[in-house]
Formats: C-alpha cells, structure tokens, sequence
C-alpha cells in the first residue's frame, strides 16, 4: 500500500454511507505521514465529524488542522511527515471562492448577499459536490 500511495499526489476515497470511508481515509493519511513522510491532508466532506475523533482532534473546520505528532506516537509510530485534518464547509468554501474570483469589493458583496446566491449555497444538498473538489484544488496548490 505505501507504494501505491507513494506514487499519488490526491488519492480520494468514496462509496455509499457507512462503508468505512472516513476510517479507510484516516488510516490512509495516517499511513502516508507515518512512512512517506511530506504533508498529508485527509478532507472530509461528513457532516457527522467522524474525522476529528478518528484523528484524536476535538474538532474540525474548513481550515486545516495539524494533528500532533504525539497523537501518533501513542500507537508506537514516529512519523516522518505531518497529518493534516480538515472538514468542507460548503457555505464557507463558495464564500471564499467568490472571495478570490470576484473583480472587486463591489461585485464580491453583491454576490454574496444575493438571496438567490445564499440560498443555493447554504441549502443545495448537492452543492458540496462540486465545491469539495475546488476546496480540494486550492489546498493542493497551497501545499
């Protein structure tokens, strides 16, 4: 598995609810840190916040949290990279999406005062789909 994982820069982990992604992608990430070394982002997109607990975290956010290297070392294991945990916020993630495209101040509060705008992004069930993978992109491109 370390090679397989050693040869992707983006490795994601889907399938119906209650499968064990959250777990597969913890212990995946965790694994990456551990043996490969480098930064490791495990995202989640469950609002159930199963992550931070798998993780050892009181909580998560759309932010990136690092996970301490002694939450690691209580398993016997010393990384040689770090973990890193976060959870897509939708409403967040459009937010500053329009944030970084909009031209100007004036445009930017325009959209994102729009009802239309705030209705689709704070209810849209199915928004997080396309949002979680753009959220994905710039945490990438940010190393």
């Amino acid at each position: 598995m370390p090679q397989l994982l050693a040869a992707k820069e983006i490795v994601v982990v889907c399938g119906a609810g209650g499968v064990g992604k959250t777990t597969t992608a913890a212990a995946l990430g965790t694994m990456a840190a551990v043996h490969l070394g480098g930064k490791v982002l495990v995202l989640t997109v469950d609002p159930a916040r199963r992550l931070a607990g798998a993780m050892g975290l009181a909580g998560l956010g759309n932010e990136a949290t690092r996970v301490p290297a002694e939450a690691l070392a209580v398993s016997g294991a010393e990384p040689r990279g770090e973990l890193w945990a976060a959870m897509l916020d939708t409403k967040q993630s459009w937010d500053d999406l329009v944030r970084r495209h909009a031209p100007d101040a004036r445009t930017r509060d325009a959209i994102l005062s729009n009802p239309l705008y705030r209705n689709v992004t704070g209810k849209f069930v199915h928004s997080h789909d396309y949002i979680a993978m753009e959220r994905l992109y710039e945490l990438h491109a940010s190393g």
